[in-house]
């Protein structure tokens, strides 16, 4: 432990499907502290062509290196999760690059940690954040987390971040459950600055409104100005939540009923979000513009064989299948990024050959095709794609055989510029 308060700096990178233009910094100045954010690029001759994380730094005091990565880093957290907010785009919790002491009159301390780096991330899109109404965003969190129930807004943002972490199809259930809590949330918020306000409690409140009670109270506020007389959306989402998060009800039937709401609900309670900050007018429409309608996850890039399995001697019986162990092997080379001359960005997915392990025994794969499933990308090749099984005397003992593709096959582009 330090003898006194010295000045440490921490940087860390968060994966993003949301970014700041190739020129943009944003730079905020507290009494005891200063943070920048700026996007890194990768790819291209240039290194501009895509974004693929955000860069952040702070600047603070602290007792010693660990008390500054504990304190400094939840600062950073916090502010991501405003961006997400701004950009309607999944921000992933920051990793850290490095802690040290900055004052070199004397030997400070310094941790150094490996991240990956650009081209270890796949890009998913390149989605702009505005930066004059995130920075809003970030300062309006600030005043509000030390206003009559600001705790509850710091929730619900952070919350609402959460959902966006999970908008991929395989977690859309725990996307719309954060969803909730920060309606949520965001509810307990609304009622407790309000009854502030007006100089009495929540219960008072409820009472002058003609309510039951502060519950009946929060959830007019969701009905009528969270999901503005969507009731279907709001009704689904309360039972959906209430089901999944006491058990009674199948998951299945969780699903059923979020999914032909959950991406308009997610606009809902976003709006809201917003319009609960007290932005001003051209920073609350700019981050309302229908660029940033559509929710923006951070899908996986998952490449997709599609073939078809058969006998590989007819004549022999056929074999069993039950838990027959057939498991795919993938080699690439790093992806390769480029902007064109109007300024679209396009990259190329070079994947050299795929292994078919462990196939059954009197197996055989007939591929047809290779796809890429990605978020925001859409095929740009014409091409058809170039699969070459290799041939039987390439087997090996143990049932494996090796798929080769074209590696000129697989090229994609941005599907919004936004």
């Amino acid at each position: 432990m330090l003898a006194m308060a010295e000045l440490f700096a921490i940087r860390m990178r968060a994966y993003a499907a949301a970014h700041f233009a190739f020129s943009d910094v944003l730079t905020l100045t507290w009494p005891d502290a200063q943070v920048w954010l700026q996007s890194e690029y990768t790819g291209g001759r240039d290194g501009r062509a895509y974004a693929v994380t955000i860069h952040s730094e702070i600047r603070g005091l602290a007792d010693s290196i660990d008390d500054a990565q504990r304190r400094l880093s939840a600062v950073l957290a916090g502010i991501l999760q405003a961006v997400a907010l701004a950009g309607n785009a999944a921000v992933a919790s920051p990793l850290m690059i490095s802690a040290h002491g900055m004052d070199l009159s004397h030997p400070q301390p310094f941790l150094g940690y490996r991240t990956p780096d650009g081209p270890e991330w796949f890009p998913p899109g390149n989605r702009r954040i505005d930066t004059a109404p995130a920075l809003a965003v970030i300062m309006a969190l600030d005043t509000a987390y030390n206003a009559p129930g600001g705790v509850h807004l710091g929730r619900a943002v952070e919350s609402y971040q959460r959902a966006l972490g999970h908008w991929v199809p395989e977690e859309r259930l725990l996307a719309g459950e954060f969803l909730a809590i920060a309606a949520e949330a965001l509810s307990r918020f609304a009622i407790e600055s309000r009854a502030h306000q007006l100089g009495m409690t929540p219960k008072n409140l409820a009472q002058l409104r003609h309510a039951a009670d502060e519950r009946e109270l929060r959830r007019r506020f969701l009905a009528d100005e969270v999901f503005t007389g969507d009731s279907d959306a709001e009704v689904a989402m309360r039972e959906a939540s209430n089901g999944f998060e006491h058990g009674y009800m199948q998951l299945g039937d969780v699903q059923g009923l979020l999914e032909p709401v959950l991406e308009r609900s997610m606009g809902h309670v976003r709006r809201a979000l917003v319009e609960a900050l007290g932005l001003a007018p051209v920073a609350r429409r700019r981050l309302l513009d229908q660029t940033y309608d559509e929710p923006r996850g951070l899908v996986p890039p998952i490449w997709v064989v599609v073939g078809e399995l058969s006998r590989g001697d007819p004549a022999q019986e056929v074999p069993p299948m039950d838990g027959a162990p057939i498991e795919l092997a993938w080699k690439g080379a790093p992806l390769v990024a480029d902007t064109t001359a109007d300024g679209e960005v396009t990259v190329t997915f070079p994947l050299t050959n795929i292994t078919v392990e462990r196939l059954p025994s009197n197996v055989s794969l007939g591929v047809t095709g290779v796809g890429l499933r990605a978020a925001h990308l859409r095929p740009t090749s014409t091409d058809p794609v170039a699969v070459t099984i290799i041939p039987a005397a390439a087997v090996d003992p143990e049932g494996s055989a090796e798929v080769a593709v074209d590696p000129a096959s697989h090229e994609g582009s941005e599907g919004d510029p936004g």
